[in-house]
């Protein structure tokens, strides 16, 4: 949740040295593979424009000469599309995606990708993964997880998705724009992006029948699961005491809220656990992350829930590797 204690995001860099501007892109795109080609005029030119916070940030990059190389795997999802055409993503994979001049797509996430390019202004919406994720829960009514999307929008969705860019990205360009609008805007294009790629988490646990307190009780923690919640804070959110919401799920769901909670993050810490790798993860982080402090407890929620330890999971994954 973006905050007035967020840090805003700008950055405004440009120049005319082709050296300058390949150091700069290895490290925006955490890559030590990015070349850039001769320039197509009679000079080289280069500029990179991000202003967002910690949960949507919007840029554009123009490069006046053909590039390629490798973007590093980042934990975000990002929305993209170009002024021209000549730019395919994915290039390694089995199914390059070709750009096309004004239509957004959906980057592969999860992996490093590749990519090469003609010159172009390429503009992008990068989404922090667990606030595009919470959303997308939201939307759907599941728990936040890991999200797949369609290969394309469809047309009607593409151009209320366009119509939603083309109304936020101006405020959401400017660094002066209040935290409480630009936060906002990131629900609005958020809420966008879902419903135009038909994004659904891989993680799905319905919700427990109930009253319209209780549904929208379980559907704030699934929003903020990544996120300090206390018992106070489902209640002051509802609207009732922190006793009558406790009856209701008693006895409509035979858990708590609490209890709820927890599942959801156990169902998230899995997610987590079966996407990493061990070399480079541990359990005690993930856990961590997940408002889960007590690891011998974590351990056993876990191992009731899944029917194997934590530790399990991950060596598995390594096993995969």
């Amino acid at each position: 949740m973006t905050t007035d204690a967020s840090p805003l995001i700008h950055v405004d860099r440009h120049g005319l040295d082709i050296d300058e501007a390949v150091a700069f892109y290895e490290r925006v795109y955490s890559s030590k593979d990015i070349s850039v080609g001769r320039a197509v005029g009679e000079r080289f030119t280069w500029r990179f424009r991000a202003v967002g916070d910690d949960e949507v940030v919007v840029g554009t990059s123009a490069v006046e000469a053909p590039r390629w190389g490798t973007i590093g795997q980042a934990p975000n999802y990002v929305l993209a599309w170009t002024t021209r055409p000549g730019l395919a993503v994915d290039t390694s994979g089995r199914d390059p995606i070709a750009m096309e001049p004004g239509i957004p797509v959906m980057w592969p996430s999860g992996r490093d990708i590749t990519f090469d390019g003609e010159p172009t202004t390429l503009h992008t919406v990068r989404f922090d993964a667990p606030f595009l994720e919470s959303v997308a829960a939201a939307q759907r009514l599941a728990v936040p997880g890991p999200l797949q999307f369609t290969v394309s929008a469809a047309p009607g969705a593409l151009e209320g998705l366009r119509s939603v860019i083309a109304s936020a990205a101006p405020e959401l360009l400017r660094a002066d724009t209040s935290r409480g609008r630009r936060a906002a805007l990131n629900m609005l294009v958020a809420e966008a992006v879902v419903d135009a790629y038909d994004v659904t988490p891989t993680l799905e646990i319905p919700l427990h029948e109930g009253p319209a307190t209780m549904r929208f009780a379980q559907e704030w923690m699934v929003a903020n699961a990544h996120r300090p919640i206390t018992s106070t804070d489902v209640s002051r959110v509802t609207g009732i005491n922190a006793r009558s919401l406790q009856a209701t799920f008693q006895r409509h769901a035979g858990t708590s809220p609490m209890a709820f909670l927890r599942q959801v993050r156990l169902h998230r810490v899995r997610a987590q656990l079966v996407a990493g790798d061990p070399t480079e993860t541990t359990v005690a982080t993930i856990a961590n992350a997940w408002g889960f402090g007590h690891l011998g407890r974590f351990a056993g929620y876990y191992a009731d829930t899944f029917g194997e330890l934590p530790s399990e999971t991950l060596r598995r994954r390594g096993r995969g590797r």
